[in-house]
């Protein structure tokens, strides 16, 4: 979530897209419902009480940006599922963005929006006794990066992080006074009889590790599993995460909780002499294995220049108490927004966000490979940059138990088009890949970031796909999920001046019930753009996202609609 810490041819295209495909998903449903609306209270989601307060009204009107989204379905009523996001609806009233939390008992057709307790200005019994809120007092105002995931006893897991933005201590450049924590909230039924109530009624907040203040440490990126396999360490509650520190090489942390999420243990390394780790993602085994996968760096052999990048993974057969040594066990270049900037930047905007190349785009580059276990096989899908500079989705296998893997192979290979932030899932004999596709852009080029012309001008040519294969990923079949093409390229963050689009989408399988996540801009509102380039020509407040409107605090953003990125939904 650190963002800086901060046409005519539309209908013409999605019609194409639609006849090109063996079938559109139907029910397309927005989730964060920010337009004439209300948020609840956790107070009130849980029937336990009648809290709410001016920034829970504030966000179910304001109409303010929605990244990240995460879902999970409950195993025990796949018409219960939740989801969350980085939510900017608190903007105005608290001064960054918080966790949302968004909750279906109807197979995602309708949603109730919440906030995770403890924001800034919350003063429900729940938020303040979250240890959350005390991290908010003391500056970590802001909080992201959500992840979930549910027992088999009606409990839902709901990770994430809070921070402050991080501001240079006077003793280097690269030193920072990082304020903050990784969290794991706990939401049970409200009825424990009652499947229909699952997940709904906030229990607590337990913080697993915090950031080390002027040392520039920062706990980035999670994930979350519980084991549901009926095994010794069935209810087992898995956490990891990103640990950066001020210099040195970077880790991956978990820690596990044997108690329904009420304590957690110590935090343990488990990525051993790898470096520049990100993006943990945790797949349970059918005797209570923890399988963890993310991106990182091993060097080479002493003294010599060498070194390898790709899909690390650590094995536990103990319950989390323990790990194998952790290997990049699968090489892969990495498909990173980084190679169109011209300058390594990441992202592309205007004033102090623009690049040589002249490109507007937001970052997309957490290469985390995710992974999938169908009980027996472990899966995984990565976004991979081919030798032509195109991105597309791979995916490898292991049938030993992660000790070897095989060759990486294109789930749904196009001649057209990048493809970025895969999310793999495995279910009732069936592997579910969704993920980014820009097949539809008409001015693509192997070197030009999605939705991109060659004059930089940004277009509405990213749609979201589902690949499925019921022979363990040796045949896929292929559809398409938006029935609307959406533009990453809105300049809506960092004083409006540059795009942002979250870090990852998501896919989550129960049984025979499989639902999509993603973050989509179909909602915002534009405007007269002569340039066609999402901006107006380098000066802050750009004509379609708001008119002269700079800064993010400002009431003249309320109901324009144009800051209005969503979260939507569809089964499939």
């Amino acid at each position: 979530m650190r963002l800086t810490r901060f046409g005519i041819l539309v209908g013409a295209v999605v019609l194409a897209v639609a006849q090109a495909t063996p079938g559109v998903a139907a029910g397309n449903v927005r989730v964060t419902q920010d337009a004439g609306s209300t948020y609840v209270s956790a107070d009130m989601l849980g029937g336990t009480g009648t809290y709410t307060d001016a920034t829970l009204a504030r966000c179910g009107v304001d109409r303010r940006m929605q990244n990240e989204p995460t879902l999970a379905l409950d195993p025990r009523n796949a018409a219960v599922r939740t989801s969350g996001s980085n939510d900017y609806c608190t903007v105005p009233t608290n001064g960054d963005a918080w966790a949302g939390f968004y909750r279906s008992s109807d197979s995602g057709a309708t949603w109730a929006d919440s906030l995770l307790p403890g924001y800034l200005h919350d003063s429900s019994p729940q938020g303040t006794a979250s240890p959350v809120h005390q991290q908010a007092l003391g500056g970590a105002a802001a909080a992201g990066d959500p992840v979930q995931a549910w027992d088999t006893s009606g409990n839902l897991f709901f990770m994430g992080n809070n921070f402050n933005r991080g501001t240079e201590n006077g003793v280097s450049a690269r030193f920072r006074d990082n304020t903050g924590d990784v969290w794991v909230a706990t939401y049970a039924p409200a009825n424990a009889a009652d499947n229909m109530t699952d997940g709904s009624r906030y229990v607590r907040t337990v913080i697993l590790a915090t950031n080390t203040f002027g040392q520039g440490s920062f706990n980035d990126k999670t994930g979350i599993q519980v084991d549901q396999t009926g095994s010794a360490f069935s209810g087992t509650v898995y956490a990891a995460w990103s640990d950066f520190h001020g210099s040195g090489c970077n880790q991956i942390d978990i820690s596990r909780s044997t108690d329904h999420g009420a304590t957690f243990s110590t935090p343990m390394k488990i990525s051993g002499s790898i470096c520049n780790n990100q993006g943990p993602n945790i797949a349970i085994g059918p005797s209570g294995q923890v399988y963890v996968s993310w991106f990182g760096q091993a060097s080479g052999t002493k003294g010599q220049n060498t070194r390898v990048e790709g899909a690390a993974f650590a094995v536990s057969t103990n319950g989390g108490q323990s790990f194998g040594m952790a290997r990049v066990v699968v090489p892969f270049d990495p498909f990173t927004s980084g190679a169109f900037s011209g300058n390594g930047s990441r992202d592309c905007g205007d004033g102090p966000f623009a690049c040589p190349t002249g490109q507007t785009f937001p970052r997309f580059d957490l290469a985390q490979p995710t992974i999938a276990t169908d009980g027996g096989a472990i899966y995984m899908a990565f976004m991979e940059r081919q030798s032509s500079g195109q991105g597309q989705t791979a995916f490898v296998k292991s049938t030993d138990g992660g000790a070897s893997w095989s060759n990486p192979a294109l789930v749904d290979p196009q001649d057209v088009g990048h493809q970025f932030f895969p999310w793999i899932a495995a279910s009732n004999g069936r592997l579910s890949v969704i993920y980014y596709d820009s097949r539809a852009d008409g001015g693509y080029s192997p070197n030009r970031a999605p939705c991109n012309s060659a004059t930089g001008a940004g277009s509405a040519c990213l749609a979201v796909w589902y690949s499925s294969s019921t022979d363990g990923g040796s045949t896929w079949s292929h559809q398409v999920l938006t029935d609307t093409l959406t533009n990453p390229n809105f300049e809506q963050f960092g004083g409006r001046r540059i795009p942002f689009f979250g870090d990852y989408i998501m896919v989550s399988a129960v049984g025979g019930s499989i639902a999509a996540v993603w973050t989509d801009s179909r909602d915002v509102v534009g405007a007269p753009d002569a340039t066609g380039d999402n901006d107006n020509d380098d000066v802050a407040g750009d004509p379609e996202t708001g008119g002269t409107c700079t800064s993010s605090l400002n009431a003249c953003f309320d109901g324009t609609g144009g800051l209005d990125q969503n979260i939507y939904t569809t089964n499939v």
